[in-house]
């Protein structure tokens, strides 16, 4: 009788989708699987914390099932070569994007983040490089949802224990004095909207604080001040205090060994945050414990601009380039 033939490839792509389905079901996840217009994501993960709440913090997810996504090894793990329509789609999606390879015969899948890795190379490759470590069976949730802005930290819900936080998350290195709450207050611009954070900000807090203080040090940053002033990005996103593209910052800080440099949008509780001080302040005025000083406040943007300096010489360059192209 002749029949239509179901072929592997549909049971190999449910098998990949089932695995994934089963992973998030085992770490209390929410698998959503792409009912339509599947045109490169096949589902996502929303991540749900500790207490069971969904977080609104989400992952696409693109699997690939069957042994010859297999056959491309590598020292560690294996190559994946997406068509360039792909390649395009996954850099540009709004979400990070996990592509997962599932080998059906072992049962095991393995993931990496492909939008970061188009993202982070500083030359294009061919191909993406799926790690053999990352094992996605025995992967913690909060691995996977890292460049979603998901941090193994607890989450402050009370603003007036966030700003008592800030004020006593200091660094313990005596040449390195500085708070996370001299970094907020540095750091907020556009009319306290948003949150600068770069280098030059860490700098001349750290070396005002050394003057008030006068210390007969210099400034001295190693590995462990490094990770106490990234500490407070992660902080910010932790706590949901500013819209911050944690994912990009990762490419800066893991990739390239320095620190982003970003102005961020605050949400509404860093808006929260900058009323409780003003009101903390005016308090403090009100009981003779800090003087009025008019226009003078704690929680007051600050005004930033790119370094003429850096740039200026380049303009007759500019002009040259621009008339040669368009003559």
């Amino acid at each position: 009788m002749d029949l239509p033939k179901a072929g592997t490839t549909y049971t190999q792509e449910r098998l990949g989708i089932a695995a994934v389905q089963l992973y998030a079901a085992r770490r209390n996840q929410i698998w959503r699987e792409t009912g339509t217009g599947d045109v490169g994501i096949d589902g996502n993960i929303e991540f749900v914390n500790a207490e069971g709440f969904a977080t609104g913090r989400i992952v696409a997810v693109q699997v690939k099932s069957g042994p010859s996504y297999f056959k491309n090894p590598t020292l560690q793990g294996w190559k994946f070569y997406p068509e360039r329509k792909h390649r395009n789609y996954w850099e540009s999606f709004s979400l990070p994007v996990l592509l997962v390879l599932h080998d059906p015969d072992t049962n095991k899948s393995y993931w990496a983040d492909a939008r970061q890795a188009l993202r982070s190379t500083r030359e294009e490759s061919a191909f993406i490089e799926v790690l053999s470590s990352n094992y996605l069976e025995e992967t913690d949730a909060i691995a996977i949802f890292e460049n979603a802005g998901i941090l193994d930290q607890p989450f402050i819900s009370e603003i007036s224990e966030i700003l008592r936080f800030l004020i006593a998350t200091k660094s313990n290195e005596g040449t390195f004095p500085l708070s996370y709450f001299d970094l907020f207050v540095h750091g907020l611009t556009n009319i306290c909207r948003s949150i600068y954070y770069g280098m030059d900000m860490v700098i001349n807090s750290v070396e005002y604080n050394l003057e008030t203080a006068n210390s007969p040090h210099g400034m001295g940053m190693g590995h462990q001040e490094h990770q106490f002033a990234f500490g407070f990005v992660k902080f910010l996103v932790a706590q949901g205090l500013a819209h911050i593209d944690l994912s990009d910052c990762l490419i800066d800080w893991v990739d390239r060994d320095m620190h982003p440099h970003f102005v961020a949008p605050l949400s509404s509780r860093g808006r929260a945050l900058v009323r409780l001080i003003h009101q903390e302040e005016k308090r403090l005025v009100a009981d003779g414990q800090m003087q009025d000083e008019g226009s003078l406040h704690v929680a007051q943007e600050a005004f930033f601009e790119m370094v003429p300096a850096s740039y200026f010489r380049r303009f007759p360059r500019i002009r040259r380039f621009q008339d040669a192209l368009g003559s």
